[in-house]
Formats: structure tokens, C-alpha cells, sequence
């Protein structure tokens, strides 16, 4: 089973207490659902997507949903003993993996922003890792000022000339 989402359209003016959001959900590679928040705390709304082959047969998209429900069920709980309060963990659900596929965009959003405006790299400064970020240089190119930093700071990992997977990793990382 792979679950994918894609046409996210992230509202910030409306998320208050979750995502203000909707999106398609591809099962295997085709439309599944639609999924929304109206970012007011509530819980997601999932319903068919128009091109999904599971509608064709009644009942087939529910008990396909079903299954997606039972499989994220099934999958070990995450954050076990992280938090004094829920030593436990928590449960893993497709309403979780949604919210987590919205935070993923926003953060890769985030970071080509501040990718094409600045010079962003991590550096080790009194033994702690930061991600740090200047300015391009209008009218000069950027290159110039990469070496200009390689040559101040000597542990130093430049988010730009990075592939972006890894430059998100460290992103997020840090």
C-alpha cells in the first residue's frame, strides 16, 4: 500500500488550532480521497476522490478505507516514553499521517523560500549545530559569498549546494 499526498493547498490564515487545508490522497499511484480541515481543531473530513476506481462498487471505498485505518492501526505507537503524561505513546492513524504530510510541505515550502533568498548552512559554534543564513548579494553572484563563508568558518555544511533531501533533513534537524 502506498499512500501519497498531493495538491495540498495550506490556508494559514485559517489554521487556529490545526491545519487549515485540503488535499488528494493517491492510493498506489491513483486519486483516492479528498481530505480538509477547516483548522478550528476538528477532526479531518475524508471522502472520495471523483476519479477514485473504488467507487465503481458499492461499498469497495469504505472497506478500502477500512483497510488504511487497520493497516496505520497496526503499526507501532510513536513517541513511546517521550512525554511523562503518555508514557504509553500514541496510536498511529491516517488522520495523523495527513497532518504530518501537511507539516512536511510546509517545511520544504519554508526552506526553498529561504533557499532562494539566502545562503542558508549549518555550522558547529561552540560545540552546538545552527542553521544559519545570509543574504544574496544583489546584482553578484552567490558563489562569492559561499566562499567567503567556507573560508570564516571551517565546519561548515551549505544547505544550497546540497541535494534537497538531505538539505531538509538537516533543516529539520536543526
Amino acid at each position: 500500500m502506498n499512500l501519497e499526498m498531493k495538491s495540498i493547498k495550506h490556508f494559514a490564515s485559517g489554521s487556529q488550532e490545526t491545519y487549515c487545508y485540503t488535499a488528494v490522497v493517491y492510493l498506489d499511484g491513483k486519486p483516492f480521497a479528498d481530505v480538509s480541515n477547516d483548522g478550528h481543531g476538528g477532526c479531518d473530513r475524508v471522502h472520495p476522490h471523483d476519479k477514485t476506481p473504488f467507487t465503481k462498487v458499492q461499498g469497495a471505498w469504505r472497506e478500502k478505507f477500512q483497510e488504511i485505518e487497520e493497516y496505520f492501526a497496526s503499526l507501532p505507537k510513536t513517541d513511546v516514553g517521550k512525554y511523562e503524561w503518555s508514557p504509553e505513546g500514541f496510536d498511529q492513524k491516517f488522520e495523523y499521517w495527513c497532518a504530518d504530510q501537511v507539516s512536511n510541505f510546509l517545511t520544504k515550502k519554508d526552506m526553498k523560500r529561504r533557499l532562494n533568498r539566502c545562503v542558508v548552512a549549518q555550522i558547529k559554534e561552540d560545540g552546538e549545530l545552527k542553521v544559519v543564513e545570509w543574504s544574496k548579494p544583489k546584482g553578484k553572484p552567490d558563489w562569492l559569498l559561499k566562499e567567503h563563508i567556507k573560508k570564516e568558518y571551517t565546519d561548515i555544511t551549505i544547505l544550497n549546494d546540497l541535494p534537497e533531501a538531505d538539505a531538509l533533513d538537516i533543516w529539520r534537524t536543526v
